[in-house]
C-alpha cells in the first residue's frame, strides 16, 4: 500500500494517529499489507495525509511497540513477521478493539449492546 491508499476522516472523533493505526492493522488483517513490506516514510505519509509528521510517527511507534512494525534507521519501516503465540495475543487485542469500537459507535447512535449483538447474530446466520 502506498501513502495515498490511506484516508482520514476529519470529522471523526477518533484521533488522526488512531485512524492511521487502525487502517494499517486493517490492511494487515485483510492481507493488503504483508510481513516484510515497507511502509511509506513518516514524511511521505504525513505529506499524503496532510498531517503533522509527529502524528504519523505516533501511530508507527505504537504499532512498533505492539510488534506489528519494525523501524530500521536509514532503511525505513517494515511490517514485522508474525511471532507465533505473541501474534495470537495481538489478534485477540485487535478483536477486542474492534468489538469495543463497534459497541461504542452503536451506543453513540442510540442502539443498545443487545441490539448490536442481535444484528451480529443475524449477519452470521445470513452469511
Amino acid at each position: 500500500m502506498q501513502a495515498h491508499d490511506f484516508h482520514l476522516d476529519g470529522g471523526s472523533a477518533v484521533p488522526v494517529y488512531a485512524q492511521l493505526r487502525e487502517q494499517i492493522l486493517h490492511g494487515v488483517a485483510r492481507g493488503a499489507l504483508v510481513p516484510g513490506q515497507q511502509l511509506p516514510t513518516v514524511r511521505e505519509m504525513a505529506v499524503a495525509l496532510r498531517v503533522n509528521p509527529n502524528t504519523v510517527n505516533r501511530a508507527y511507534i505504537e504499532l512498533e511497540r505492539e510488534g506489528v512494525l519494525h523501524t530500521f534507521r536509514g532503511r525505513g519501516t517494515f511490517l514485522a513477521e508474525p511471532r507465533g503465540d505473541a501474534d495470537d495475543g495481538l489478534r485477540r487485542r485487535r478483536l477486542h478493539d474492534l468489538a469495543s469500537k463497534a459497541l461504542g459507535e452503536a451506543v453513540g447512535l442510540g442502539y443498545t449492546g443487545r441490539e448490536l449483538l442481535d444484528h451480529l447474530l443475524e449477519l452470521l446466520r445470513t452469511e
